[in-house]
């Protein structure tokens, strides 16, 4: 018997609605390595499988959006910037002020934006919160074009070069109504800072968009962080770098451009994919959060892998992840890991009843000790600067006991140079700096060598007494054919093709070689092999 096509149809529809409702029903398993509720986001990248943890104090007036003027109505940005007490909005734009600023008791936002994507609740924090935007395009537009929303505000007091700051919030992307399927994309929540609180609003008005803060002067990116959520409010940090005061910040997409996303059978993409939910934030410096930290565990030989030890707590049960992926089986406070060559951040999930803790991502890398050359002797020009060994990830070094993050020299002497990884394993070296002359920097050419084997004159090799950056050298035959080439000064010609002596004669030599100092230069001539 032939079923009918509508009953096909809906046996069909029936079908994909009982494996969603199932989806929606599994729980997932926090330590297993997989994704059991199929949401797209395995372990500690899945909302459920995250610790929250409870902030005192805030450098933020009314970090929670509680206190606000007015309700949201539908007009422009030009007339009225201030979105929550203390809040501003921090760019131009053409984009009503109920994009940017929610309340649940509020009439025209809860019929509007509300009505098409409501966050879940209760809210993080009280019934006010806050959305930042960030578009994407299916064509290439310039990024200081691109529609991006920041909020901020100026700060009651400034943050501090080169003191340590933290910024917590709660974030959500949820879908709307008639998204029954909905898709998961992380998204990027950044730090702006500037000096000046006059710097707000930046851009031009009534653009469609202004791009990001770092378009425009005395705007620098602080930090920024990935954000997974599901239809949930999840809790993050950024944690900011501050290269100078900062008096005013401003909060949102950073300046990468999304890659298109097309999504025909949902008719509010454009809310759906772009606009993202912030709440309860709280800013302040990082020791005053309740972080938990790993170490190294101190005393095992560099020979072996690490061991990473969490930190120790009554009664507490302990679960290790790579990579926010559970690592089955490391259930103890202390982790050998079993390689170190792969590099990986690693957190262990601390549970006493009833308190959850998520220790701050360790990054484990590959030692670089063993790519450091440093030389026992070398030269360097007068006035000038050499770098003897690069800054690297994982390594620091001291020079004559004074720590620095490079070894950058700029004056002739005798240098004991120190490194040492983030493993506490060590390298030392002793060097000899002498100062030259760079500018003249000439090479000194004889005209004349015996490859006899008597120990004197036997290799033909110019004599440069500075140091150099590129080095060529040509040997040509009488008949103009290349019989000897080298990049490295310090290997001569032995007066031998192939094994074979060349006979008597004149030879002729093309050097090309640059300076310390950046000055090409090019000498040639003529010499003999007697």
């Amino acid at each position: 018997m032939t079923m009918p096509s509508n009953y096909i149809r809906i046996l069909l529809l029936f079908g994909a609605m009982v494996f969603s409702l199932h989806s929606s029903w599994a729980q997932e398993i926090c330590n297993n390595g997989k994704d059991d509720d199929n949401d797209g986001l395995t372990d500690l990248y899945d909302p459920e499988c995250q610790c929250r943890f409870t902030v005192n104090g805030n450098l933020l007036l009314n970090g929670s959006f509680e206190l606000f003027d007015h309700c949201p109505v539908n007009y422009a940005y030009d007339i009225d910037h201030n979105i929550a007490n203390n809040w501003e909005y921090g760019t131009y734009t053409n984009i009503n002020e109920a994009v940017f600023y929610h309340h649940l008791s509020c009439v025209y936002d809860s019929g509007q934006v509300m009505l098409t994507m409501p966050p879940a609740t209760p809210l993080p924090n009280g019934k006010g919160f806050i959305s930042i935007r960030n578009n994407a395009y299916n064509q290439p537009i310039p990024q200081n074009e691109m529609t991006k929303s920041y909020v901020g505000q100026c700060l009651q007091a400034p943050l501090q070069k080169g003191e340590d700051y933290t910024l917590s919030f709660y974030a959500g992307r949820f879908r709307s109504w008639d998204n029954l399927r909905g898709k998961i994309y992380p998204f990027t929540v950044a730090v702006f800072g500037n000096a000046d609180c006059n710097a707000v609003p930046f851009g031009k008005i009534y653009a469609s968009g202004n791009g990001c803060p770092a378009n425009y002067p005395g705007w620098v990116l602080l930090g920024k962080t990935t954000v997974y959520s599901y239809g949930d409010w999840v809790q993050s940090v950024v944690h900011l770098t501050i290269p100078f005061n900062i008096n005013t910040i401003q909060i949102g997409p950073d300046c990468s451009a999304l890659p298109p996303i097309a999504d025909q059978a949902d008719s509010t993409t454009f809310l759906d994919y772009h606009l993202y939910y912030l709440d309860d934030m709280h800013l302040l410096p990082t020791k005053d959060f309740p972080f938990q930290y790993i170490h190294l565990q101190t005393g095992v030989s560099c020979n072996i892998n690490p061991v990473l030890k969490a930190p120790v707590l009554p009664n507490a049960s302990y679960q290790w992840y790579k990579d926010s992926i559970a690592i089955i089986g490391a259930t103890d406070s202390i982790y050998e890991l079993p390689n170190a060559s792969i590099r990986a951040y690693y957190n262990v999930v601390i549970n006493t009843t009833p308190t959850c803790i998520i220790t701050e991502p360790f990054l484990v890398t590959p030692s670089n000790l063993s790519k450091i050359q440093i030389p026992a002797d070398t030269t360097i020009c007068l006035n000038a600067s050499l770098l003897l060994a690069p800054g690297m990830e994982g390594i620091s070094y001291t020079i004559n006991g004074v720590p620095a993050n490079e070894v950058m020299i700029k004056n002739e002497g005798l240098y004991t140079i120190m490194a040492t990884d983030i493993y506490g394993c060590q390298k030392l070296f002793a060097t000899q700096v002498v100062a030259q002359n760079c500018i003249d920097c000439d090479a000194f050419i004889p005209n004349a060598f015996t490859p006899n084997g008597d120990g004197l004159n036997d290799v033909f090799r110019a004599r440069i007494d500075c140091s150099v950056t590129k080095y060529h050298c040509r040997i040509f035959n009488r008949w103009g054919k290349i019989i000897f080439s080298s990049n490295n000064p310090q290997t001569g010609w032995n007066g031998a093709v192939s094994g074979t002596k060349m006979p008597a004669g004149s030879y002729v030599y093309f050097i090309e070689y640059t300076t310390a100092a950046g000055r090409k230069k090019i000498v040639k001539g003529v010499f003999t092999l007697l």
